[in-house]
């Protein structure tokens, strides 16, 4: 079933969504005067600070200890302040989006891919300590089963200074748009596709030194010099990385890379593919401070939940013309759940 068109989404703005978006204006509007009252607050607190400190000769202590102080506390009361708006937003506007790509599919504005998931994709090799994440899509698109979110996962590194003052410091592994589907072949081993620097960069010296890095299973030099412009691949078996990753897979793996424009990460394991797409911003976050009824917003979303929904057809997941090996093979936590017998929490509990 193909996805709708931009008309037929301009036409659904039109007559389902621009009126949601009006209410969610008006509420847009109350939290905006609230948020705003709070910098004023927050300002003056500041402005305190500074006079105290002039007042005192110490002024670049005083600022300092009070910005991070002012602003931790009103970052806290700023999210309190927007969190019904930003519920009502994603209720009212992406569930709405969702469902009108495709209706089968769900959405919970508050679920994410859990860290055993994550690091089950095998495309990252740190483990994250901290995740957070939002807007969880289940459902089936034709035979495959898919699962994405937005996700923030970060690592964990404790340092210590000369005195034995310990101090904690968290750095992002990934933080973007986290695809997972079943997939229509199997394998034992994993094969990891990872984004191509060393060798852009480097030239045939990037060849050779990813020819090196054994952490990740064996290099695969591939066929395909426009695949291999764009991906490394790292795999526990070289033929079986092969058989997987098929002229026609690498050829559609390049056509989403220059579709999406940005560093794509893929992995194959236990009969599933893992997509991760980084991205800096939120993706279904509503404008607080400009108007919500904007259609280039209502577009973006839009956009954004049909490269992730597209994938499937992107990568022709829904070909299915080798045989699935049995299920028990496949471990239990590397399975998509059901949503019918399945509580979306089991996504974070795990």
């Amino acid at each position: 079933m193909p996805l709708p068109s931009d008309a037929e989404f301009a036409h659904f703005f039109a007559t389902v969504l621009h009126k949601e978006l009006r209410r969610l204006e008006k509420l847009r509007l109350r939290v905006l005067a609230k948020v705003k009252i709070l910098l004023l607050v927050c300002a003056g607190i500041i402005a305190i600070s500074a006079y105290i400190g002039v007042t005192y000769q110490m002024i670049v202590p005083t600022l300092l200890v009070s910005s991070f102080v002012v602003g931790g506390i009103g970052w806290f009361f700023y999210r309190f302040l927007i969190s019904e708006y930003v519920h009502q937003f994603k209720i009212g506007v992406i569930k709405k989006i969702v469902k009108f790509i495709d209706p089968g599919l769900t959405y919970w504005p508050t679920g994410h891919i859990s860290a055993v998931r994550f690091n089950s994709s095998r495309i990252f090799e740190k483990y994250p300590d901290r995740m957070r994440g939002d807007d969880l899509v289940q459902g089936r698109i034709g035979d495959t089963e898919i699962v994405f979110s937005e996700i923030h996962a970060e690592h964990k590194t404790e340092t210590a200074d000369r005195y034995g003052n310990r101090r904690r410091r968290y750095s992002t592994i990934f933080k973007g748009l986290f695809f997972i589907a079943n997939f229509n072949k199997h394998f034992y081993g994993k094969t990891v596709v990872l984004p191509d620097t060393a060798e852009r960069v480097l030239g045939g010296l990037g060849s050779l030194i990813q020819s090196i890095n054994t952490s990740r299973g064996e290099y695969v030099k591939m066929d395909d010099p426009e695949f291999e412009k764009y991906f490394v691949v790292y795999a526990d078996d070289q033929i079986e990385a092969r058989y997987v990753l098929t002229p026609g897979l690498m050829r559609r793996i390049v056509e989403f890379r220059k579709k999406t424009g940005k560093r794509v990460y893929l992995s194959f394991v236990g009969s599933e593919v893992f997509v991760a797409i980084p991205y800096r911003r939120g993706l279904f976050e509503p404008p607080v401070f400009s108007k919500v009824t904007s259609f280039k917003n209502a577009q973006h979303y839009y956009e954004d939940l049909k490269l992730a929904i597209g994938i499937v057809d992107d990568l022709n997941l829904n070909t299915r013309i080798w045989t699935r090996l049995p299920s028990e093979v496949i471990p239990r936590d590397a399975r998509i759940p059901n949503p019918k017998t399945c509580n979306p929490q089991w996504w974070t509990d795990i």
